[in-house]
């Protein structure tokens, strides 16, 4: 259930500079979260995954990951490793039937619609596995269903002057001064 945004997020880290060690305090600063988030939600995460190991340093997979030439080959070894045959054989192609991948992690781990839906989003960046892969907010071409990014990424939206509707359409049964 590592969530999309932090597989993006932590590659580029470790495209920059692979830590010696992934700690819940190095997540946390990372990723912009609590540090006790970071060791439920991300930690395990990246241990099933073989990016780190049982103490958190980084495994030769993390080297790999990082790297554009081998990070098909990083997918391709993580789904065989971590996700069982039935999986990809119900959803060999999670882009064109999401829900299809959404229904095996629904019916074979119990989980509600909210991580069954990241599951799938992870299952479908793996199945992909393009090293480009991370949305592009700012360059998305006309036509393409893009997410929203962070809120920190949006531009502040500019005030829009006030309309030249009279008070009384703005605000009916109320005094021109706006005041009751």
């Amino acid at each position: 259930m590592l969530p999309v945004a932090h597989w993006w997020s932590l590659r580029r880290k470790f495209t920059q500079s692979i830590p010696g060690v992934v700690t819940d305090g190095y997540l946390a600063t990372v990723l912009d979260m609590e540090a006790n988030s970071a060791r439920a939600n991300v930690l395990p995460f990246l241990k099933a995954l073989g990016i780190i190991d049982e103490e958190g340093r980084p495994k030769e997979r993390a080297k790999l990951w990082r790297d554009d030439v081998h990070y098909q080959d990083v997918c391709r070894a993580i789904l065989s490793e971590v996700y069982p045959k039935e999986l990809v054989d119900a959803a060999p192609n999670p882009r064109t039937d999401r829900d299809a991948a959404r229904r095996w992690f629904a019916n074979h781990t119990g989980a509600g619609s909210a991580d069954c839906n990241r599951m799938a989003a992870l299952y479908i960046v793996l199945t992909e596995a393009e090293p480009s892969g991370e949305p592009d907010f700012q360059n998305a071409q006309h036509g393409a269903k893009t997410r929203k990014p962070p809120r920190s990424q949006r531009p502040l939206k500019e005030a829009k002057p006030p309309s030249a509707a009279t008070a009384e359409e703005r605000a009916p049964g109320l005094p021109a001064s706006g005041i009751p």
